[in-house]
């Protein structure tokens, strides 16, 4: 009976690794990426919030999460019973000393020409997604609550205004179903203290910190300003691991200088608000998407006086290629999708038109005759 088993777990083992096979003998696993088709570039300037004086804070968003690296992840769907590539990514892991500012995806750049200190105006989708400052020039995150804080709004957290909530069927104080009367409400606004406070309450256990770059406590979304003091020259990467950061604008103040601002959209009143300032205006079309594509995404430069900013609204992977082989990586960018777009051999090298037989172009392979 020992043997019969014995027999059973050597095949099912077996079938195991062959299952791990397709037909044409590639292996499941991660692979370089031979090709890569993007979704379109979008900046989105939703994610509109209010203040404590319940005036609206607009934000700015653009596409693609913040990572290091991107490869092709090959397996079988059981769901779809075929074979499948996907794109997976990895993150630079700060807290085990690794460095680097992200290869993809959306961050905004600070250079400033002077020292001061920036307040940079952010909207962040979830607490429990990291949030980074990194110095370009080593790669290395500020620390957070020690080299620069955060002050603002938590989702969910309001204050009663001396306002009566006015019940619009009879005119009067709505009350609520203990018969309490109701007020208009607007956000909190927490200090930087508080906010600290509150992040230590939830992640400091026994001294250590358990997610020094998440802002607050749960998952909520977050608004306000992060505030840190930089030098002349450096630059300053901001961005989210694994979501996307929205921009509102900035107030930088030199050291022994006036305050100088801006503002990535402005609300012009009623259904027509939420206009573009103009450097990001100038390359987003009706939809949203972005027009002036380049290798590292949509990318906008703007700024005041003594701060020069570049945005980098990064795209998503809308299919991938493995590279069973190995050799190279050959993008395709939205705005490259046309007759014009650049064309690859199979082994990814970039040919002309005068080449002959099976290329890649627009992410997908064409047979030139």
């Amino acid at each position: 009976m020992k043997k019969i088993f014995t027999l059973i777990s050597m095949a099912l083992v077996a079938m195991s690794v062959n299952a791990q096979k397709d037909p044409n003998g590639n292996e499941a696993g991660k692979y370089p990426i031979k090709t890569v088709t993007w979704k379109a570039i979008t900046w989105k300037n939703g994610n509109n919030k209010k203040d404590k004086d319940n005036k609206d804070m607009l934000f700015l968003m653009g596409t693609g999460n913040g990572y290091a690296t991107m490869y092709a992840e090959y397996g079988y769907s059981e769901d779809k019973s075929e074979w499948q590539t996907k794109p997976g990514y990895t993150y630079i892991n700060y807290e085990k000393g690794e460095t680097g500012i992200p290869a993809y995806g959306l961050y905004y750049q600070f250079t400033p020409k002077a020292a001061g200190q920036l307040k940079v105006c952010v909207w962040n989708n979830k607490t429990n997604r990291k949030t980074f400052i990194i110095k370009a020039s080593d790669g290395k995150p500020l620390t957070p609550y020690v080299d620069y804080t955060f002050d603002g709004y938590v989702n969910g957290q309001n204050t009663n205004t001396d306002q009566p909530k006015i019940d619009p069927e009879t005119g009067v104080q709505a009350v609520d179903n203990d018969g309490n009367p109701v007020w208009i409400q607007v956000p909190t606004y927490f200090t930087a203290d508080e906010i600290k406070t509150r992040h230590d309450n939830a992640h400091l256990k026994d001294g250590v910190d358990d997610n020094p770059y998440v802002i607050d406590a749960g998952n909520q979304a977050v608004w306000g300003w992060l505030t840190f003091n930089v030098v002349a020259n450096e630059s300053y990467v901001v961005y989210q691991q694994s979501s996307q950061l929205g921009f509102g604008g900035y107030d930088f103040t030199p050291t022994g200088g006036e305050k100088e601002s801006y503002v990535a959209c402005i609300d012009m009143g009623g259904e027509i608000g939420k206009v573009l300032s103009n450097e990001f205006s100038a390359v987003i079309d009706a939809s949203g998407n972005a027009t002036n594509v380049t290798s590292e995404g949509s990318v906008v430069n703007f700024g005041t006086t003594n701060m020069d900013v570049k945005a980098v609204g990064g795209a998503e992977p809308e299919s991938v290629e493995a590279d069973f082989e190995g050799t190279g990586i050959v993008v395709v960018k939205a705005a490259e999708q046309s007759a014009d777009a650049p064309i690859y051999n199979l082994a990814g090298q970039k040919v002309d038109k005068s080449f002959k037989g099976v290329v890649i172009q627009n992410g997908k392979k064409v047979v030139i005759k």
